[in-house]
């Protein structure tokens, strides 16, 4: 039995064994380089390789942000805990799955120990206050936000925007692009290994019988081999769009679970657009914005940096829409592209 194991190894299916060994072997060595380097590449399709001025106000209240069109408010309360790695802190925020990096390069030493001290001091400390951030701009003049929309997130619409995410992330050229190179691997992996065993000791079969025969058991003993590793690669190009969809799923599931169920108020106006979230605020300028991007049932409106704003269109009649794609137009520009 184990002298007929070892025989079926030096055969094909050996062959099989160590090609997928070795393949398995090459994905994982080159993992981590590989996702650095797909992420650097997405930063730069982003276009946020360049670094931008930044500004934070640490105080009582909590922390106040400024960088250009774009400012924010988070008030004490919605504040977690401070976090610490070797290049960065994190300031991780209460029923929202995003926090704030503030690189410990430029920090000096005493404002590494005035962020500690205010942490201490603030976070976890404050209560929420009474008068919630949306409740207080109730009173503000009508024609100061034309367009006033509330709602709350459902899983579905983190779905979308998870979705879109993976999608950008994973292009169709690059899906294409990988399952080509999968195929040109895939053909060439069974030569690859013959070519291997041959080197090994190359006298025992000269070259110039080594080629005809390598290629007589390419095509008549080891076909099924490459045709099994194609066949792989190709249902792996077909299937992706499908797990995508079904990580999406499970992401938005997992986000709405752990995000509390806040209502959002948008208020769209001609001098920007104003999102308020339970005491979270960020102001935005129309110039932080570049499109508008349609996805079925969901409105994304891009940011020149960081993740796009979401509207559901569930939340606008047809006249809010006409105001809405009217603003955007006359100040974005265009009133976007339809996915």
């Amino acid at each position: 039995m184990g002298r007929n194991f070892l025989d079926a190894l030096s055969g094909p299916t050996g062959i099989l064994l160590l090609a997928f060994a070795l393949a398995g072997g090459i994905a994982y060595a080159v993992f981590g380089a590989s996702t650095r380097h797909r992420l650097r590449r997405w930063y730069r399709n982003e276009g946020l390789t360049t670094a931008m001025p930044c500004s934070y106000r640490l105080h009582e209240c909590g922390l106040d942000s400024s960088e250009p069109h774009h400012r924010s408010h988070i008030p004490a309360w919605r504040l977690r805990r401070l976090a610490e790695s070797p290049g960065h802190f994190f300031i991780e925020i209460e029923g929202v799955d995003d926090l704030v990096a503030l690189p410990k390069r430029d920090l000096s030493a005493e404002q590494q120990a005035r962020l500690q001290d205010w942490a201490r001091f603030c976070i976890g400390q404050a209560k929420p206050s009474d008068t919630d951030a949306a409740e207080q701009s109730a009173t503000e003049p009508a024609d100061e936000a034309p367009l006033d929309l509330r709602f709350r997130l459902t899983r579905e619409d983190r779905t979308a925007m998870a979705l879109r995410q993976q999608e950008r992330f994973w292009p169709r050229s690059r899906l294409l692009r990988r399952t080509a190179i999968g195929l040109v691997f895939a053909l060439l992996l069974v030569p690859a290994v013959m070519l291997l065993l041959w080197s090994i000791d190359p006298d025992r079969v000269p070259v110039e019988f080594a080629l005809p025969l390598f290629a007589e058991m390419a095509v008549k003993t080891f076909w099924p081999v490459t045709a099994g590793l194609c066949g792989l690669v190709l249902l792996g190009h077909v299937a992706t769009p499908f797990f995508m969809r079904l990580n999406a799923k499970s992401l938005g599931k997992t986000l709405h679970q752990r995000a509390s169920d806040d209502e959002v108020r948008v208020l769209i106006s001609p001098k920007g657009t104003i999102s308020r979230q339970r005491g979270l605020e960020s102001r935005y300028d129309w110039a932080a914005f570049t499109g508008i991007e349609r996805r079925g049932e969901h409105i994304f409106v891009l940011l020149r940096r960081g993740d796009p704003l979401l509207l559901p269109a569930r939340v606008l009649n047809s006249d809010q829409m006409q105001l809405f794609d009217r603003l955007a137009a006359t100040h974005i520009g265009r009133a976007g592209d339809t996915a």
